[in-house]
């Protein structure tokens, strides 16, 4: 009984010292179902190819959806308003000269598939810790659960940043992933 005792205090006094978590907390907005698989420099000119790959279970409707890229928690000056080949063309894609891949050639980004984003030269360095958000075209007006520490006031300022008062009015982030170049 001492025995089960002192194991049952010992377990106690770990948990509330903070050795053995109760809840995992994973501190990311979104799962990482579109992540970067690689990110290539070419020469000294620090031209920068992100790949990104769908490691979602569904097809994705390309036109739904937008990518934003961070570089060391500094937005990348790119505009990559959507992930279908043939529409983002016309559109104005300032600090991106061309996406290609075999997911952005159809109207669906399967699961898979890659897709390479050539962002202007310079934007991403060796060592780069970079994020890629995607955002989904969404009529849902519910709030999405929380993932993260709701004690964590840095983690929980970005969640009401990114879901409630989002400035990307009518797209719910999708895939969040980070990367280091």
């Amino acid at each position: 009984m001492v025995c089960i005792t002192v194991l049952l205090f010992l377990l106690i006094m770990a948990f509330l010292l903070g050795f053995l978590p109760l809840v995992r907390y994973d501190n990311t907005l979104a799962p990482p179902l579109i992540k970067i698989i690689a990110i290539n420099h070419h020469g000294a000119k620090l031209e920068g190819h992100v790949t990104i790959q769908s490691f979602s279970s569904v097809n994705l409707n390309n036109d739904d959806l937008q990518a934003i890229l961070y570089a060391n928690k500094k937005k990348v000056l790119a505009n990559i308003f959507t992930l279908h080949g043939t529409d983002f063309i016309p559109t104005h894609h300032f600090g991106v000269k061309t996406i290609s891949g075999s997911g952005c050639r159809e109207k669906y980004f399967s699961p898979g598939e890659i897709i390479v984003i050539d962002l202007k030269n310079g934007y991403i360095k060796p060592g780069d810790s970079i994020e890629l958000r995607i955002y989904q075209k969404s009529d849902d007006k519910s709030i999405t659960p929380v993932r993260g520490n709701i004690l964590d006031d840095a983690y929980m300022a970005e969640y009401v940043s990114e879901n409630i008062f989002s400035p990307l009015q009518g797209y719910r982030l999708y895939s969040q992933h980070w990367y280091i170049a």
